[in-house]
């Protein structure tokens, strides 16, 4: 996550257990978030509607994972060894250079100055 420029991490609180997640975000957006729970690691992937279907659409996204966001806005990984790791960080990557291309096809707000 260190490689993708501006990615934050804040810690969330599950609402049930009241377990610390660690959750990363890009631009306000929330890309992911992790369970921690003993060995067991695993995430809950967020896309909204649109980039679902990009997501969903892109051919270089290990299918399984397309399968998986196609069905709904969030998705839940398990990662059993760091095997599982590359394929959903692909994915991420992926959801990261759509916001990307969103905020850089927006124009930005000019200013005024103060005279």
């Amino acid at each position: 996550m260190r490689q993708l420029k501006g990615v934050s991490m804040k810690v969330l609180y599950e609402k049930n257990s009241s377990e610390p997640t660690p959750a990363f975000f890009y631009e306000g957006r929330q890309l992911f978030h992790l369970h921690l729970r003993g060995i067991e690691i695993s995430a809950t992937f967020h896309t909204d509607f649109k980039s679902r279907l990009l997501l969903a659409e892109n051919q270089s996204i290990d299918w399984r994972l397309r399968d998986e966001i196609r069905k709904r806005t969030w998705a839940g990984f398990a990662f059993e060894n760091s095997k599982d790791l590359g394929p959903f960080m692909e994915l991420v990557k992926a959801k990261y250079q759509i916001i990307a291309e969103e905020i850089g096809a927006k124009p930005r707000e000019e200013r005024p100055i103060a005279v």
